[in-house]
């Protein structure tokens, strides 16, 4: 019997490294990132049209100024998920990928309120 002393790997990349990697979902909660990217600019009218649909969708909660406002924690939390088609802060975005976040609150508006 021969001995063959053991090598180390020093490729980069496997199948286990793709298999073991988080989703983005997890790895904020692991993370803890606490950015708000709910946060929009009220010039803007494709923010306006987000918020306009996130009270459609009764995404909102209690202000003691206000009444009831659009929940913009829940709104940062879905764009960090795997459900968002754009994970960016809502204030970084261009037009087509504001576009996207509008078409698929819209799809959810219709499959809520079928």
């Amino acid at each position: 019997m021969t001995a063959t002393k053991p090598s180390v790997y020093t490729g980069s990349g496997s199948a286990i490294d793709d298999y073991n990697k988080p989703k983005q979902q997890l790895k904020n909660i692991v993370q803890g990132n606490n950015e708000n990217w709910g946060l929009f600019d009220k010039a803007n009218k494709q923010h306006m049209t987000v918020l306009a649909q996130l009270r459609t969708l009764q995404w909102t909660v209690k202000h003691e100024r206000w009444g009831e406002v659009a929940d913009i924690q829940r709104l940062s939390d879905f764009l960090k998920s795997d459900n968002s088609p754009v994970k960016k802060p809502l204030k970084k975005m261009d037009k087509a990928e504001l576009s996207k976040i509008i078409s698929c609150l819209e799809s959810i508006i219709t499959k809520t309120y079928k």
